[in-house]
């Protein structure tokens, strides 16, 4: 790229007193605003340092690099005006997504939320005497009768949760593991190196497949903590073996050793009664004997983001206590919202209504109704070379929770040319509201099991948008 078209990029002075730019620098929006020019000028400059040509039209460079110029800058300050997070459709089929949002709140919890956001409330003070109180103690309260647990500590996430476990009872001594409960968790953290910043020696026994209980025993030593982690986002088959909770809780107890439990996705329905797989509730987890179970709030639970410690009072009172508790404490629009979540199991007879319940409990009929619907809808306005049709398929739970169980549903797929396939796929995510769907050898599908009937006008516009610009 030669010097003369670098030199005609415009001056960061030019771009503000553009006509279009000048109206948005008034004030105390001037600093930012300048700042966000200079970076979109460098990257102008570093897009045309690498350029192995001229810009087409460069008789008038100058007045097109002001140009792109101005136009990104406007496109990026109306970025950043805008709101950060996105909404999206979920027609993936997995029902806890972490990357979306994992659950939703039920329409409690967003009310207690929003009264607490726009409200003073007693988040640490207690009405009746006056004095400082103890943030989320009611809370708490809630989740230690539910599960049967002598008390409770809610902290911002399940890492938080075993971390501030461990590092409490262990105390810098060792934390006998099984290798095949090493695992790793959403995006690149992996357990071990979780446990690895407690300062805590960590103590890999038995083997990937098997680890029975004489390797524990084996492996005890004075002030040592035994942590088992259950397996939620993958499964062991074939030549295995495991010691079971409550062997585990037996042995530790009588050798006078903490067993803390790191159950995952932690759960308060028997999920059973919605044909998945038996899973332990938290509740179960407790009468097994560990002392301490760790789970998050967001996942089976159907809450918002939380890390839930249930167990004995006394190592509860520890944790609280702990220095850097305070680190992983959660705000009261957390606490409220959790508290409607608690609320509405407590209050239920049957099934809790939370949309996470709901959504794994939707007949295969309603689904099918929908599928059908939308693709009447769709079928008229479909270019002509695709085809749409009603398919079985299988849902997943998501969030690490029920890895290998198959959920009967209903799929939209839609079959045509790999590139229309793949552009629609592309155009529907960059939507408003977004929507994301699969994609894959069969073709563009919607799984119906995570649509709601209210999206259905929504989805039918973006398809029809993306078919417009294919």
């Amino acid at each position: 790229m030669s010097q003369q078209i670098l030199r005609e990029i415009p001056s960061i002075s030019t771009v503000l007193e553009h006509p279009r730019i000048a109206p948005l620098i008034l004030g105390k929006r001037r600093p930012w605003m300048t700042r966000l020019v200079q970076r979109v000028i460098a990257a102008q400059r570093r897009v045309l340092q690498k350029s192995p040509s001229p810009p087409s039209g460069s008789g008038s460079s100058r007045e097109t690099l002001l140009n792109e110029v101005v136009n990104r800058v406007l496109a990026e300050c109306e970025r950043l005006l805008s709101p950060t997070l996105r909404r999206v459709i979920n027609g993936t089929g997995v029902v806890v997504h972490t990357n979306l949002g994992r659950s939703l709140y039920p329409e409690q919890a967003i009310a207690w939320a929003r009264e607490a956001a726009q409200h003073n409330v007693d988040l640490e003070y207690e009405l009746e005497t006056g004095q400082r109180g103890h943030r989320g103690r009611k809370v708490e309260e809630k989740a230690a009768l539910l599960t049967g647990a002598e008390d409770a500590l809610i902290v911002n996430n399940n890492a938080a949760a075993v971390w501030l476990a461990v590092r409490t009872c262990a105390g810098g001594c060792r934390v006998i593991l099984s290798r095949g409960e090493a695992v790793a968790i959403g995006g690149s953290f992996r357990l071990h190196e979780i446990l690895a910043e407690t300062h805590c020696e960590i103590e890999e026994i038995g083997t990937t497949n098997r680890t029975d209980l004489k390797d524990y025993e084996n492996a005890l030593t004075p002030g040592s903590v035994v942590l088992k982690v259950h397996r939620s986002n993958f499964d062991v088959v074939g030549f295995t073996e495991e010691a079971s909770l409550a062997e585990l809780a037996e042995l530790c107890h009588r050798k006078g050793h903490i067993l803390i439990y790191d159950a995952g996705s932690g759960a308060l329905f028997p999920f059973a009664e919605l044909g998945l797989p038996q899973e332990q509730t938290l509740a179960e987890d407790l009468t097994a004997g560990p002392d301490l179970v760790c789970c998050s709030g967001d996942k089976l639970l159907g809450g918002c983001q939380a890390g839930l410690v249930l167990g004995k009072a006394e190592l509860v009172a520890a944790m609280r206590s702990h220095t850097m508790r305070r680190a992983f404490r959660v705000d009261k629009t957390t606490l409220a919202a959790m508290d409607a979540v608690l609320t509405l199991y407590l209050a239920a007879e049957d099934c809790p209504t939370l949309p996470t319940l709901d959504i794994l409990a939707r007949p295969v009929v309603d689904l099918e109704r929908n599928a059908h619907q939308l693709l009447e809808s769709l079928a008229e306005h479909a270019p002509p070379d695709w085809e749409g049709r009603v398919t079985v398929g299988e849902s997943s739970v998501g969030g690490g929770s029920f890895s290998t169980a198959a959920i009967p549903t209903r799929l939209l797929l839609w079959t045509g040319p790999k590139d229309g396939l793949e552009n629609c796929h592309t155009r529907l995510r960059q939507s408003d509201p977004a929507v994301v769907t699969r994609m894959n050898q069969d073709g563009l599908a919607i799984d119906m099991r995570t649509v709601r009937e209210a999206e259905l006008p929504l989805i039918v516009s973006a398809f029809r948008l993306a078919w417009e610009r294919l």
